[in-house]
């Protein structure tokens, strides 16, 4: 190795980090199972950051890239545009459960694709003899082109990162008017991911702004922030890889109407579904769904949640555990021989967590299961 090339711990880091990017990402964006399109998202966002990274270990060794392969300068600088879109996306799919690519979705494409025309014509199309004169004469962009370019390039990776981290909370929310237990359909994961990709955005945006200010390049937020990208984007790729398709999104159309039933068929449904909860107590299934209870009492998935959101005035998350509640009550207040558990109590009645249980409690009657039983035993 010669002077000219010296390498430390960043471009090690890239190096290993391009590779994993450059081998996963075709796996992932070529998969053809069923429900894999987030999937094939995230294999076009890791590729995206693969191309990405190439530019900037050009720049990091440049007297030996121009040397060798000038050919690689500029190569990734179009594909980190693509960053913030790819990432919205992917959140995008993971979130709604049928999401598609429609027209109005390529106009986020629209200024990446610009920008590589630019250097197509400027600089890719040029022999290596003549990007090597270009890149000493700094003709290729200017000044002002690059200030555009990086006030463009951090914007869109904040919007387009709070815009992912916003379809997060909407699915928290939403999923509460499906799924009668949550607490493994949060995307937890994917809320950590975003807020490390947001970290990456603060530590690029310090580097970027005191060599604005400094003329110097701070060594502190470059390598702190190829730490995080490296660890969080590690964290994307063995979700994906060991779970490819865990989660229940939730629907991207939305029924404009706030109520479609007349009362007589409202009131009709409201019987028969409070009749089938009291008999048959299907709130006992942990993993029950709107869809599910909506078969088993014969009434079409949306006119049921119009009666428990509408009329009841509950999402279907409340409005099962709200029974849940009340059966263990009840089996928490009995005075058998042996009394079971808060443990027994909660799973037996279709909860999944502990804290879950006891918040839900705590929420209904205003004191912890352990007090609520500590009471009757007294």
């Amino acid at each position: 190795m010669t002077d000219a090339m010296k390498v430390d711990f960043i471009d090690i880091l890239l190096f290993v980090l391009f590779f994993q990017l450059i081998s996963i990402g075709p796996i992932l964006l070529f998969q053809k199972k069923p429900g894999s399109r987030a999937n094939q998202i995230l294999g076009f966002f890791l590729l995206t950051k693969a191309l990405c990274i190439t530019h900037f270990i050009a720049m990091r060794l440049y007297p030996y890239t121009l040397r060798v392969f000038p050919h690689a300068f500029y190569f990734g600088t179009s594909f980190t545009i693509l960053w913030g879109p790819s990432l919205y996306f992917y959140a995008k799919a993971m979130t709604y459960r049928n999401f598609r690519f429609r027209g109005r979705d390529m106009l986020h494409f629209i200024p990446p694709l610009v920008h590589f025309f630019y250097l197509l014509l400027r600089f890719h199309l040029h022999s290596a003899a003549t990007k090597r004169t270009l890149m000493g004469s700094g003709l290729v962009m200017s000044s002002q082109l690059w200030d555009i370019y990086n006030v463009y390039l951090f914007a869109s990776i904040l919007i387009y990162t709070l815009f992912a981290i916003r379809l997060v909370l909407i699915y928290r929310n939403q999923i509460k008017n499906a799924l009668s237990s949550i607490e493994k359909q949060q995307l937890s994961w994917l809320m950590t991911v975003l807020a490390g990709f947001f970290t990456k955005w603060i530590l690029d945006t310090w580097y970027m702004t005191e060599h604005y200010i400094t003329g110097e390049w701070a060594q502190a937020p470059l390598i702190a922030s190829r730490i995080v990208l490296f660890i969080f984007l590690n964290m994307l790729i063995v979700k994906a890889m060991r779970q490819p398709q865990l989660f229940t999104g939730i629907e991207t159309k939305r029924d404009t109407k706030k109520f479609s039933l007349s009362k007589a068929v409202a009131d009709r449904y409201v019987k028969q579904l409070m009749e089938y909860m009291e008999k048959n107590k299907p709130y006992y299934n942990p993993d029950m769904t709107l869809y599910d209870l909506a078969e088993a009492v014969s009434i079409p998935p949306r006119s049921l949640s119009e009666v428990i959101n509408g009329i009841l005035g509950q999402n279907f998350y409340d409005f099962v555990n709200s029974y849940r509640i009340k059966e263990s009550q009840k089996i928490l207040s009995e005075s058998a021989p042996r009394r079971k558990t808060v443990l027994e109590v909660l799973y037996e009645v279709g909860f999944n967590s502990k804290s879950v249980f006891n918040d839900a409690f705590k929420k209904y009657t205003g004191m912890t299961p352990t007090e609520f039983k500590r009471q009757y035993q007294e």
